[in-house]
């Protein structure tokens, strides 16, 4: 499981925003992918540790940031994100997150929403998708039911549909199955545009490029990389 810091970023696009950021306005971006139940107490006491210095943060604080120029949360900002759709994500983290009184950041490929469980594992290795030991036996991912229920309480934003990365999406049949369909199902699913999109390593949305196009135009407002969220749209 284990948290990683991805970033204490504000996008350095406008004076109020460095004005912001000088103050101690910043944004602290942790990723978690499995959450098994064996490690739910490890999970728990590192949410717990960061909720003591930051206060969770949602699109709509972001939203006002970016409108006003003030940073709208008493502390910095922190966004706990759980990534890849694994159904431990719907059992530990989320249960977990709502005992904590967290709104989480869920990133689940749509693809993997509806791969049969006995074809799970060879979907898994050919997508560079971790399974863990200690969960020999599927499913591994969430339904599109489950996810639908976690998005009443969390975020739900997109990660392509088959754990793409950016450099792997070349033609338009890349860009509809990776970007636009994923972006379409999650609307339809949760009843709002995803307010954000990450790629697979964490790359930037590229202007000029068929993948960095695709986000730019999405609908999506925020970008998620390995360094910062990025505001993609006005």
């Amino acid at each position: 499981m284990g948290g990683r810091t991805v970033g204490d970023s504000d996008i350095l696009r406008a004076p109020f925003q460095r004005r912001a950021f000088g103050a101690g306005a910043f944004l602290r971006v942790v990723n978690w992918h499995n959450t098994p139940q064996a490690r739910r107490g490890d999970l728990r006491a590192q949410l717990t540790g960061y909720l003591a210095r930051y206060d969770p943060v949602q699109p709509d604080d972001l939203d006002r940031f970016f409108e006003t120029g003030r940073w709208p949360l008493d502390r910095p900002g922190f966004i706990p994100a759980f990534y890849d759709g694994y159904r431990n994500n719907v059992t530990v983290a989320a249960p977990v997150c709502e005992e904590l009184g967290i709104s989480a950041w869920f990133f689940p490929p749509t693809g993997l929403l509806d791969v049969p469980p006995q074809e799970q594992r060879a979907f898994a290795a050919a997508h560079d998708v971790t399974l863990l030991d200690e969960e020999p036996h599927p499913p591994w991912w969430m339904t599109c039911d489950e996810l639908a229920q976690v998005s009443r309480r969390h975020v739900v934003a997109a990660h392509t549909a088959t754990h793409a990365a950016a450099k792997e999406i070349r033609t338009l049949d890349d860009v509809e199955r990776e970007i636009v369909r994923p972006v379409r199902q999650l609307t339809q699913l949760t009843g709002r545009v995803p307010p954000a999109f990450a790629f697979l390593y964490g790359t930037p949305p590229v202007p000029g490029t068929p993948a960095g196009d695709a986000v730019l135009t999405s609908g999506v407002r925020y970008a998620m990389t390995n360094t910062a969220l990025v505001r993609v749209a006005d």
